[in-house]
């Protein structure tokens, strides 16, 4: 991608954090203080770096279980639970609408998420996979602007720690998934320039207890060459209650950071989340 200067949607930001620690294959645990990393502190974890954030055309190379794994996990399809034990409580696939001046008839639907919830007593992991379209959503410019995400939040998780994140790969359909090159337990957004470190530090991304972002390079026709239109599954891991999952409107948030001079934009949806859980940051 042709990074210019970062989105942060709570305030505009530059300039990254540390290198990237080395985890073991499976969920990680994101602590409430935070990774240890060069320099300081980062609500982040690196998991696949590989592919430089979408800046490589020949994109990322996918984990396997001798390389390139951190936060991976393997299923051999997606009906089988991400961890042992676990049942399938619900089901949906959500419509990702834009909603905005942007748009001649303002609501252009750029896509779909499934978003899932798995069981095991009162432990839940909320799952969600991408897929966008080939739309586009921006029909006054001349061209056709396919939507980007950059970045996916899901939120709701105070007080329900500790949370861990996974995701897992799929080579099934007609092109293979992007993979999750880094997640952490904020709100902030941030655009990796080439060359910087992997990880904001807590002064350009503050941790936020309830909402975990998961950051990929999601298009369908990626202005710089490395277009994948599926997300990997990407999971979050938290304690939850006896009770149903609630619908939470706002709780998924869809980012694009202006990776290749588009606008900024957020595309929020309604997700699944624990009971009694709200969209604060």
């Amino acid at each position: 991608m042709k990074h210019n200067t970062v989105l942060n949607f709570l305030t505009l930001i530059a300039g990254l954090g540390a290198s990237a620690p080395v985890l073991a294959t499976g969920f990680v645990t994101l602590p409430a203080t935070g990774f240890t990393a060069p320099g300081g502190t980062s609500a982040y974890t690196a998991c696949n770096v590989t592919g430089e954030f979408g800046t490589d055309p020949n994109g990322s190379i996918p984990p396997t279980s001798a390389a390139n794994n951190t936060c991976a996990i393997f299923r051999s399809n997606n009906t089988v639970p991400p961890l042992p034990g676990y049942v399938r409580e619900a089901l949906v696939t959500r419509p990702l609408i834009l909603k905005q001046a942007l748009t001649f008839n303002n609501s252009i639907t750029v896509g779909s998420v499934i978003d899932e919830v798995w069981r095991k007593d009162t432990r839940c992991i909320y799952a969600a996979r991408i897929r966008l379209n080939n739309v586009d959503y921006d029909r006054r410019t001349p061209g056709q602007q396919h939507f980007e995400i950059n970045d996916f939040l899901r939120g709701g998780f105070r007080k329900r720690g500790p949370v861990s994140i996974a995701y897992h790969f799929s080579k099934s359909q007609p092109a293979a998934d992007e993979v999750l090159y880094r997640a952490g337990l904020t709100y902030t957004s941030v655009v990796a320039e080439p060359g910087d470190p992997v990880q904001p530090l807590l002064d350009i991304a503050p941790i936020s207890l309830n909402w975990v972002t998961f950051t990929t390079d999601v298009n369908y026709l990626d202005p710089d060459g490395s277009s994948v239109r599926d997300s990997s599954w990407f999971f979050v891991h938290s304690a939850c209650t006896a009770a149903k999952p609630v619908e939470l409107a706002g709780a998924l948030r869809f980012r694009q950071l202006g990776q290749e001079d588009q606008p900024p934009v957020e595309i929020s949806v309604p997700g699944f989340a624990p009971a009694n859980a709200d969209t604060r940051r």
